[in-house]
């Protein structure tokens, strides 16, 4: 059985989960929102956290949503009882597995709700069983083309997906300071343009440190797979002749095939999509650093000569995953 970490002293979220807490189904235990950071750095247990945004001001809150969604130890949902986040989708888009606003919180929460936001991006349910889960092999395509010459903005069309994001040290992000990583953000943006223009990939959402590229969708994504490979290759070509750093760079990748409703960048906010949310979990809780996956539907796009470049990685929220064998640098 998981365990739900609930952190909230609001009594109208406590009253939201009244019937939860007294559920044989589930084990939950409340603490104060406060302490997340301490408990949630010495927990081991599987657990799922809800936490409460309505104690925290503004900047602290945006410091716990940071927290909240680099954790890949456990999946989460987030309570906000004052509507005080104003695009709730983009949670989604970071990791979420829940949002509870103003209006949800009204009535008290259901059992099935629960188990399906605790199973949203898990296999195992919340009793230990297995609950069936979404097959994405049969996705149906609305191909895009080769270029961007017939994609209008609001209609929907398979496109390939790739997360991708720069490895930032662990020391740049605690050491460096704000601007650093901002300096290195600017050059690792530029650089991946140059590699995504002329495939006709466009950086539509940005992340902390990398984003989500579409590239039009034709049948293959061959031409982006072996653009990802040179990425993997030749990093430490890249790492000199791009950056100004004495450290070689590295990025994780993962590609997908996937369906979405075209909106221009920064207008993305309202965007609810299966894939989308898949995409950007497939990045930021499976991908390790310095590797590059792809899904099994993008496997056949391999070119023959690189297929053994690849091998079967763990499944991943129902769907086969290949891993790229890494080169070894000396």
């Amino acid at each position: 059985m998981i365990s739900i970490y609930l952190f909230s002293k609001n009594s109208k979220v406590l009253s939201f989960f009244k019937k939860i807490r007294n559920s044989k189904a589930f084990s939950m235990v409340i603490y104060n929102p406060v302490n997340y950071k301490s408990i949630l750095r010495n927990t081991t247990e599987k657990i799922f956290v809800y936490i409460d945004v309505s104690s925290f001001e503004n900047s602290e809150r945006k410091k716990l949503i940071s927290y909240i969604t680099r954790q890949n130890r456990f999946d989460f949902g987030i309570i906000d009882p004052k509507n005080c986040i104003s695009d709730p989708a983009e949670l989604f888009y970071k990791g979420a597995s829940d949002y509870l606003g103003k209006d949800a919180l009204k009535q008290e929460a259901k059992i099935n709700r629960i188990k399906k936001t605790i199973n949203f991006y898990s296999i195992e349910s919340a009793e230990g069983e297995e609950l069936p889960t979404p097959v994405f092999e049969d996705m149906p395509t609305m191909l895009s083309g080769h270029n961007w010459d017939n994609i209008k903005v609001g209609s929907e069309y398979t496109f390939c997906m790739l997360y991708i994001e720069i490895d930032i040290l662990p020391e740049w992000a605690a050491k460096s300071g704000k601007a650093h990583i901002e300096e290195v953000m600017e050059f690792f943006y530029s650089h991946l343009n140059k590699i995504i223009t002329p495939i006709n990939g466009r950086l539509w959402m940005k992340t902390d440190y990398g984003g989500l590229v579409l590239f039009p969708y034709d049948g293959s994504c061959t031409s982006i797979i072996i653009e990802c490979i040179k990425l993997v290759m030749n990093r430490i070509i890249f790492s000199a002749e791009e950056y100004t750093y004495s450290t070689i760079l590295s990025y994780r990748m993962s590609l997908d095939i996937g369906n979405t409703k075209y909106l221009t960048t920064g207008n993305t906010g309202n965007i609810i999509s299966d894939s989308v949310n898949f995409i950007f979990h497939f990045g930021k809780q499976y991908a390790s650093t310095g590797n590059f996956y792809l899904t099994g539907r993008v496997h056949e796009d391999i070119p023959p000569g690189l297929l053994d470049k690849f091998g079967p990685s763990e499944r991943f929220e129902d769907r086969t995953i290949y891993r790229m064998k890494l080169p070894i640098f000396k």
